[in-house]
């Protein structure tokens, strides 16, 4: 069974080097082989053999990488005049994603549980 091993789920930060939203990849290469050693591991550690056990090490994954990273931040303000800013990071656009990110997983690479 072929695998589409090119994912894409994409998220939006500022460039360090100039005023440029930019979109990046979260899924690179190296978290999709990952996952598939997780799911051919037979150790328990990395073991993904469930929807919630790849749930689970997409969030270890992503938090570990973009959550309050500054290089991966942006500031959101409303541009009507009313007083309001958030500063927001990859984490903050991926985690009420995380099930559709999950499904889109099992999906594209054919995980069978």
């Amino acid at each position: 069974m072929k695998r589409n091993k090119n994912l894409e789920w994409f998220a939006f930060y500022q460039d360090l080097n100039s005023t440029e939203l930019v979109f990046t990849n979260v899924m690179s290469s190296d978290l999709v082989e990952d996952i598939l050693k997780g799911v051919k591991s037979k150790s328990n550690f990395r073991k993904i053999d469930s929807y919630d056990t790849l749930k689970e090490a997409l969030r270890s994954y992503f938090m570990w990488r973009y959550w309050g990273k500054s290089e991966y931040e942006v500031i959101v303000s409303n541009w009507s005049g009313r007083d309001f800013e958030k500063k927001i990071d990859i984490w903050y656009q991926l985690e009420p994603n995380l099930d559709r990110i999950t499904e889109y997983v099992i999906r594209e690479l054919k995980l069978d549980f």
